[in-house]
């Protein structure tokens, strides 16, 4: 009979052993995905700073000769505050080029999303160019239009 109780010791203790691991791999699992959800719940997530273009209405060009307008508002997303702070300082120069700016496109070319890509980014590179003799680089990230009517 002794031999048969050295028997079922050593089935026993493998099976403690793995059970063992399995349960403490088991611990890890569970601890490191709360503590992933944990770094994850405290990321805050920061609004966008947007700059609020008055809507604007301009005569338009186009092959026919005829008569055409557009009607656009947008929103510009800015990377940082002083960016902000200077375009709002700035509003009525920019307003004034952005005029000059949206005038002189084509009606037709306005009408298809390729062309409302390549104003907004035209829009940017006229914001980027110089404002005021001693200005930061401004952070333009994007323009976001809010209207787009072209008729």
């Amino acid at each position: 009979m002794p031999t048969t109780t050295k028997k079922i010791w050593l089935w026993f203790a493998p099976i403690a052993l793995v059970a063992a691991a399995a349960s403490s791999a088991g611990v890890y699992a569970y601890v490191m995905r709360e503590r992933a959800n944990a770094q994850a719940a405290r990321t805050v997530h920061v609004a966008p700073l947007l700059v609020s273009v008055a809507p604007m209405t301009v005569n338009l060009r186009n092959i026919h000769d005829e008569p055409m307008m557009l009607y656009v508002g947008f929103n510009l997303e800015v990377g940082n505050e002083a960016t902000q702070k200077l375009l709002v300082l700035y509003m009525p120069r920019i307003r004034s080029q952005l005029l000059t700016v949206l005038s002189g496109q084509d009606s037709d070319e306005l009408a298809t999303p390729q062309g409302k890509n390549a104003l907004a980014a035209k829009i940017l590179e006229l914001l980027r160019s110089t404002l005021a003799a001693d200005q930061p680089d401004l952070a333009l990230l994007g323009v976001l239009y809010t209207d787009f009517i072209v008729q």
